[in-house]
């Protein structure tokens, strides 16, 4: 059922009509796929701890930090993709870079990753003797046929359906590894204490010998515990807050109290998602230290993205595999749908209607975006078997995360904090963040995280500079003092805060904090109290009343981009594209 007019509104942001649970399941789908269930379990397996349970529960910290700060923004532009706010805070130039770049990591990265991982857990799971590109192309169409006409609602609602079944199996993975565990749960809080703590420098890592063997032994993990709230965070910041694939599920809400409600629900299941994206790798060390024999045969991993896909096929009945396979395919499907109508979003209100046709009506812009939709699939099917020469697919993907994100994440953090900083600013941080990104990468023994923080602060520095100094700016030939931004738009629905969500807030906050202690203290009843509080959380969040009173002036956004772009900052529309005929 269409609820806008509006045939790109429709399509793009779904006519701005998704309730707060469809945005919730969305995000949570969008967000976990089989680079999470076979990479992070992959990373967490081969670290020998849970450093890499920041990437999951330390993600709350950052969607709150969206729920509050960034989505009111956004709304308030009626955007339907996140780099129009680039180009209403500084220029179009701006907002077209950051769009190239979108484009090309969608579709040189994110895309292939998805389908390479899915691909690899189905064939290993069901013993396919075909080849992996064979798999990851038939995963590739069918994913694809849904996310390029049914537009980002009929992905969003999708979502939804695939998060119950995805729930049911992600839960039964560790439930059945405890049940061959000598000890069980009492096990992991005894014999494997030293395996659940989350705040490490060093751990006992799976280190590749020359003759192409695994052992263990004294290393540093993927995630060491100085980086949890400093580069790790800035790096969630970018993905859960100016990333179009995860921001466009929430910015199709009918209101910005939906919003932020199903953002701050994701987060609450976000602090518990270790469970099905953590918990079986350390499980599996368990299994394969104690040479644990499931149905006759001695646990063992050869590889350590394969420690998932290895405990579904010894773990889980016959019968059941069906079932587990066509979840597993959702979740592949649900991110490569999401990253896939971003990247036609972008380009469709980007690229072509600025800069190549500012005269096309809504469904030439709906069906171009198709047809680009079908080249950047096509694209991903030829790239993502030769990710298989690749070790560590999941740190592979955020280390090609910190070096593509770091000028995004820069410009977008000081435009949001800080109202002086101008288009030229944001052009010379955007520069600064990149020659010092790719120079960090040659500096020896300095974790990539950490190249991110001193890069970010380098980057955002500059901007500094050359904003508040007016010496600077003469010499660089611009005025001495730019012009304060200001938004004057009110968006194009209702813009009432949720009215619960700091208490809200600061329940996941103590909830977080709580679950790290437990685990670095490997306190049993401690993590059962985390679950209780955890419950009760839970229940507030649920009980907490929306708002989606219309506007009466709401508009249907289809008057945001249908003529030739104004370049000057505040007289853009929040697309970047002029509002007068």
């Amino acid at each position: 059922m269409r609820h806008s007019s509006n045939a790109t509104e429709e399509h793009f942001a779904g006519g701005r009509s998704l309730k707060w649970y469809v945005c919730a399941g969305s995000l949570m789908l969008t967000n976990l796929s089989t680079e999470q269930l076979v990479g992070l379990n992959g990373a967490v397996f081969k670290d020998g701890c849970l450093a890499g349970i920041w990437w999951e529960a330390g993600a709350a910290i950052a969607m709150i930090a969206t729920a509050t700060v960034f989505l009111p923004k956004y709304f308030a532009l009626g955007l339907t993709a996140t780099t129009g706010f680039l180009g209403e805070r500084y220029d179009l130039t701006m907002r077209t870079i950051v769009s190239v770049i979108f484009l090309i990591y969608y579709s040189l990265v994110l895309c292939p990753v998805v389908l390479y991982t899915g691909a690899l857990a189905i064939r290993d799971i069901f013993d396919l003797d075909v080849p992996l590109w064979v798999v990851s192309t038939v995963i590739g169409v069918l994913g694809a046929a849904y996310a390029l006409f049914g537009g980002v609602k009929g992905i969003a609602v999708s979502d939804c359906m695939y998060g119950i079944g995805l729930l049911i199996a992600g839960l039964w993975v560790p439930i059945a590894a405890l049940q061959v565990l000598p000890g069980g749960v009492t096990s992991l809080f005894e014999e494997g204490s030293s395996y659940l703590q989350p705040l490490v420098a060093t751990s006992i890592t799976l280190q590749p010998q020359t003759d192409d063997s695994l052992i263990r032994e004294s290393g540093v993990p993927s995630v060491p515990w100085h980086v949890t709230l400093t580069g790790l965070f800035l790096s969630n910041m970018y993905y859960w807050s100016t990333d179009t694939v995860i921001v466009q599920r929430v910015l199709a809400a009918e209101s910005l109290s939906h919003g932020q409600k199903g953002m701050l629900f994701a987060a609450i299941m976000k602090v518990v998602g270790f469970t099905l994206l953590c918990m079986p790798g350390i499980i599996g060390i368990m299994m394969v230290k104690g040479a644990v024999v499931v149905n006759g045969t001695v646990f063992k991993v050869d590889n350590p993205d394969e420690v998932y896909s290895r405990m579904v096929k010894a773990l889980m009945p016959k019968w059941s595999l069906g079932f587990f396979c066509a979840v597993l395919l959702g979740s592949v499907l649900t991110t490569f749908n999401a990253a896939l109508n971003s990247a036609c979003t972008i380009f469709s209100l980007d690229i072509y209607q600025i800069y190549i046709n500012r005269e096309a009506t809504d469904g030439r812009i709906v069906k171009i975006s198709t047809i680009f939709g079908v080249l950047l699939a096509l694209l991903s099917f030829v790239i993502a078997p030769q990710l298989a020469r690749v070790g560590g697919i999941f740190n592979f993907l955020q280390h090609m995360n910190s070096i593509y994100s770091l000028p995004i994440v820069t410009v977008f953090f000081v435009g949001i904090v800080a109202a002086l900083p101008d288009a030229f600013a944001a052009k010379v941080g955007f520069a600064v963040a990149v020659v010092t990104i790719v120079a960090g990468q040659f500096v020896p023994d300095l974790h990539y995280l950490d190249v991110y923080l001193i890069c970010f602060l380098l980057a955002a520095s500059a901007m500094v500079v050359v904003t508040y100094i007016p010496v600077v700016r003469r010499v660089l030939r611009q005025e001495p003092q730019p012009s304060p931004y200001e938004c004057t738009k009110t968006g194009v629905v209702d813009m009432t805060p949720w009215r619960p969500m700091y208490p809200i807030v600061g329940a996941i906050l103590v909830l977080l904090t709580i679950l790290i202690i437990s685990l670095q203290l490997a306190s049993f009843w401690l993590f059962v109290t985390f679950w209780c509080l955890w419950f009760v959380a839970l229940v507030c969040l649920l009980w907490g009343a929306t708002t989606s009173t219309p506007m009466a002036d709401a508009k249907s956004g289809a008057e945001e981009a249908t003529v030739a772009p104004n370049v000057q900052r505040g007289e853009s529309s929040a697309d970047g594209v002029s509002d007068a005929e």
